[in-house]
C-alpha cells in the first residue's frame, strides 16, 4: 500500500519538463520520514500524489495540514496554467511559503495503479 508522488523541491528547474513520479510506502519509516522532512524544511515546491487507498491519501492530507501547515485552498485559474503538477479534481492545499508549497491529491483512490507497479 502506499502513494504515488511526484515532487518538485527546492525550485523549479529553468525549463518545464516531465517530473517522474516515485513509490512510496508511508508504512515504511524511511518513506515518512522523507514526506516528513521535505515538509517540515520546507523544501516543496510541488507535490502531487495519487493514493493505493482512502487510508493512505488521508495520511498524506494529514501530514500535508500537520507538517506542512497546509490550508485547503482553491487555485484561481491563473494559479491553475502556472503550476506544473495539478490536474483537473485534486484537493489542493498550500504551505504557508512564498516560493510555492503546493500538494496537489487525487481525492480517489486509485489501486489499479499500484497492480500496475508490482
Amino acid at each position: 500500500m502506499g502513494l504515488i508522488v511526484s515532487i518538485i523541491d527546492w525550485e523549479y528547474p529553468p525549463a518545464k519538463e516531465e517530473v517522474l513520479p516515485v513509490l512510496l510506502d508511508i508504512r515504511k519509516r524511511n518513506d515518512l520520514e522523507y514526506l516528513i522532512l521535505a515538509y517540515g524544511n520546507g523544501v516543496i515546491v510541488e507535490l502531487r500524489a495519487e493514493g493505493e487507498n482512502e487510508d493512505m491519501i488521508d495520511a498524506l492530507r494529514g501530514i500535508a495540514k500537520g507538517t506542512g501547515a497546509g490550508t485547503k485552498v482553491e487555485l484561481s485559474q491563473e494559479e491553475k496554467q502556472k503550476v506544473w503538477l495539478y490536474q483537473e479534481g485534486d484537493e489542493c492545499y498550500r504551505q504557508p511559503s512564498k516560493n510555492g508549497g503546493y500538494t496537489f491529491i487525487n481525492p480517489i483512490p486509485q489501486p489499479q495503479k499500484f497492480i500496475e507497479s508490482i
